[in-house]
Order: structure tokens, then C-alpha cells, then sequence
């Protein structure tokens, strides 16, 4: 059934295409920052304890839906329910969307549109240079695909729809800006922000995608150039716990770079044809790192390891 629900939910991301208006995050954000602020007013300002309250109502109905969908008309509510869990849970972002709108930018030469699209990969200001900018987003895509695609399938096939919501929602809960109700006294209630859940949310995420960080990587490597691959596989494998997140990130980038051998794909002084082809090994290298998991599952599913 996990497999089926799996192949369900991602053809119909494929055929449905970004869902804005179903993923939009703003409801999300809201029960949280309203769910925040009243635990916060009741004097419950541990940013860890605060996020356990946060999160589990969402993760225990969604444990209890599928039990009892799952009993329902021979398995089939459950399954509508799972594959609605996954087409919210992946993304946000449609990644490939959002390389093939940076290569259109670059094209038509659209600097600003280059900039914004490459700054929204990166988490952060792109590179002056073009070519050095070319190759960070290409390494973005890279370490991108286990926040949107493989951290939820992992916790999915594991945990179930329980687990990949967990993920989304701490995945999140990192990324926003909390108010505060305790201001200092020189200061607008408005402009002060805690970002102690935020912290703690973040860590969570990372260390929910440390795990399929690994199996990605390693997908990468078994599906492209295995040598090149095992460079970063090898420095980065294990990594630090003082940033996990940041390792992960590195991880996936260099061996996804080393399997395709960017550095061939993008020269330094490339055009936009040789960019598209390139972007477009990185988009299809994913895509097949994802075959190699449903692969892996519908064995796993086949010898009776997975429902």
C-alpha cells in the first residue's frame, strides 16, 4: 500500500504541477504562531516544550485518521488520505519549476530574475559572478531535493503520514520569524522576534534528514559517476553534529555534483544552451535517484519488509 500511494501521490505531482493555493504555508504558520503565543501568554516559553505542543495535535489526528481509514472500504480511504498527505507534504516548491525558471532567466539574460530565483535556492544573496552563481544553484538543486523529496518519502515510508507531517511542519516552523509578547522596554512589540522555536525547529528538521540525506547521496553516487561521487561521500559522510543541517546540505551537493561531474557540465565561460543541458543532467539525475528508491521499495515490499 506505501508503494501504490507513493506512486500515486508523486504521477499526480507530475501531472498536477505546483499546488500553491493547497501548500500554501500562511494556515500553517498561523495555527503556529497563535498556538505560540497563547502557550507563551500562559507563561510555557520553553521553545522545546512549546514546539512538542505545537506539533503533536496535528501528527496524532493525522496517526488517527489513517488507522481509521485504513479500515474503511478495503484500505481506500486510507489511501486517498496518504496520497493527499504526500502531495501536500512534498515541495513546497516544485523544484524542477524553479531550475528550469532560473535557465529561462538566463536565456532571455534577465539578471534580477537570475538573482531572486537563485537567492530562493540558496536561502541567501546569489554570487556576483555568473558562472560561480550557475554552480551554486546547481549545487542548491542538489541538497534542495532531500527537503522537498526525500526527507518526507523516508519518514513516510517509515512512519507513515504521521511522520511526513511532522517533518513539514517543523521543516516550517524553522524558516518563520516568531513575535514575541515579552518586548524589551526600548523596543516595538512588532519589531522583536524569538527565534528560539525556530532554533529548535530547525534542529529537529536536520535531524530528520540526516538519514535520507545519506540514502540520497548515496543514490547519486550508484546512479551517476560512483568515483566522483565518492569524494564528498567520504568527507561528508559522517560530518559534525555542531551543524547538522549545514553537513547534510554539503553531502548532497558534492556528491550530486561529483555523480553528473559538474564541474565539466559548467564551464566558466558557458552559454545558455550549455546551462540548460546541464541543468537539465541535474534535474534528470534526481528524478532517476527517485526511481532507485521506488525501486528499492518495491523490493522491500516484495520480500515483505514494507506494507
Amino acid at each position: 500500500m506505501t508503494l501504490i500511494t507513493l506512486l500515486l501521490a508523486l504521477a499526480l505531482e507530475r501531472f498536477l504541477g505546483y499546488m500553491s493555493d493547497f501548500r500554501d504555508p500562511r494556515y500553517l504558520n498561523a495555527y503556529a504562531g497563535r498556538f505560540s503565543a497563547l502557550l507563551e501568554s500562559i507563561g510555557l516559553r520553553h521553545p522545546g516544550f512549546r514546539l512538542l505542543l505545537i506539533v503533536l495535535p496535528p501528527i496524532l489526528l493525522a496517526g488517527w485518521l489513517q488507522a481509521w481509514l485504513s479500515g474503511v472500504l478495503l484500505g481506500l480511504l486510507g489511501l486517498i488520505f496518504g496520497v493527499a498527505v504526500l502531495l501536500y507534504c512534498l515541495g513546497p516548491e516544485d523544484l524542477e519549476e524553479e531550475v528550469n525558471n532560473y535557465v529561462e532567466a538566463v536565456a532571455v539574460g534577465d539578471e534580477a530574475r537570475q538573482r531572486r530565483v537563485a537567492a530562493r535556492l540558496l536561502g541567501e544573496a546569489a554570487p556576483e559572478a555568473p558562472a560561480e552563481r550557475a554552480r551554486q544553484v546547481a549545487l542548491a538543486a542538489f541538497a534542495e531535493s532531500n527537503d522537498r523529496l526525500f526527507t518526507v518519502i523516508f519518514w513516510f515510508i517509515l512512519l507513515g503520514p504521521a511522520a511526513a507531517i511532522l517533518y513539514r511542519l517543523v521543516h516550517g516552523l524553522a524558516r518563520v520569524q516568531w513575535p514575541t509578547l515579552t518586548p524589551t522596554a526600548d523596543a516595538d512589540e512588532d519589531e522583536v522576534t524569538d527565534d528560539s522555536l525556530a532554533r529548535v525547529a530547525s534542529g529537529l528538521a536536520a535531524l530528520m534528514e540526516w538519514a535520507p540525506a545519506r540514502l540520497a547521496a548515496l543514490g547519486y553516487a550508484v546512479t551517476g559517476s560512483f568515483d566522483h561521487a565518492l569524494v564528498g561521500l567520504r568527507e561528508r559522510f559522517w560530518g559534525s553534529f555542531d551543524n547538522l543541517r549545514a553537513g547534510n546540505r554539503l553531502l548532497l551537493s558534492e556528491s550530486g555534483a561529483g555523480a553528473v561531474r559538474l564541474d565539466e557540465l559548467l564551464e566558466a565561460e558557458a552559454d545558455a544552451a550549455t546551462l540548460s543541458a546541464a541543468f537539465a543532467t541535474v534535474t534528470n539525475h534526481i528524478q532517476r535517484n527517485l526511481i532507485v528508491w521506488m525501486a528499492a521499495l518495491a523490493l522491500l515490499t516484495l520480500g515483505g519488509w514494507a506494507s
